[in-house]
């Protein structure tokens, strides 16, 4: 039997979401044997030989996603960034074995669940995709997403707060409380913001947690073309890029640098100096 292999956007609560919308399919009720990969933009893809692999909420530039298809038994992509879907149409045509599924009106998370289940995504879903779309049309869904970030990313935990309506409820509550100290975060990051230079545009920046990211952008992002937020770890910046509606398109911005995303949020990562991970006392180097 084919091996199974779900890439699912790593770091993401609606990557996490398609990946179990995968995982409540293919593990819990086809008692599949199948693995679960959470990737980052940047990074090579798994080994896929022989597989039949889903990517969820993401898909690799198209050169990788080519070698990918070259060896796995059937891709089928399950996304909604339109620099992706850019990247990589008319694939399809070039590799039989590649399916293309990009929808910009749904989730990822909503997406997944809609191709492997029949009944309706999960209310908790449904509250992913209101925070991932940026519409907030859903009662108590920034209370909701607010509680589940503080979850571990694990699929027993999740389908216990997807499947439960008492446990919906009880994120609604946590919620509200993580959300007040949220709120004064967002206030501390904005005084750290100082204005730079990205693309040729001139923009707000600032070294910020994830947990605040795209609300904290969201406020700087009023009355500029856009906002960056940036998180180092090791030689690696990843930075994050929010935008109004009367701002740019910020997709085509993080396409520059080899990223990619929706037009109102997008990311792409660069390098630094590692050499920054090692310092000396001032006395010391002059010795």
């Amino acid at each position: 039997m084919t091996q199974t292999l779900v890439i699912y956007h790593g770091n993401c609560l609606d990557g996490f979401g398609a990946a179990y919308a995968a995982y409540r399919r293919l593990t819990m009720l086809d008692k599949q044997d199948a693995d679960y990969y959470a990737a980052t933009h940047g990074e090579p893809p798994p080994d896929c030989a022989g597989k039949r692999v889903y990517l969820l909420d993401f898909c690799y530039k198209r050169e990788a996603l080519k070698q990918l298809c070259a060896s796995a038994d059937a891709v089928i992509v399950l996304d909604h960034h339109i620099s992706a879907a850019e990247e990589v149409a008319g694939l399809d045509q070039e590799c039989p074995n590649l399916s293309l599924t990009f929808d910009m009106s749904r989730s990822g998370a909503v997406i997944a669940w809609e191709h492997f289940h029949e009944d309706p995504p999960p209310a908790l879903l449904a509250m992913i995709q209101d925070r991932d779309l940026w519409q907030w049309r859903i009662a108590d869904s920034r209370d909701v997403n607010a509680a589940l970030m503080s979850y571990p990313k694990d699929f027993e935990v999740w389908d216990e707060l997807a499947q439960s309506g008492a446990a919906l409820s009880r994120l609604a509550d946590e919620g509200r409380a993580i959300n007040r100290f949220r709120e004064q975060m967002i206030e501390y990051y904005k005084g750290r913001a100082v204005m730079g230079e990205i693309a040729g545009y001139a923009a707000p920046i600032v070294n910020c947690p994830l947990a605040v990211t795209s609300e904290l952008l969201n406020v700087l992002a009023q009355g500029h073309p856009f906002a960056a937020g940036y998180s180092d770890k090791g030689g690696k910046r990843g930075w994050s890029l929010r935008s109004t509606e009367d701002g740019v398109n910020v997709a085509e911005v993080a396409i520059k640098f080899g990223g990619g995303g929706h037009p109102r949020a997008a990311g792409f990562s660069t390098r630094i100096d590692e050499r920054w991970l090692t310092l000396e006392p001032p006395e010391a180097a002059e010795e």
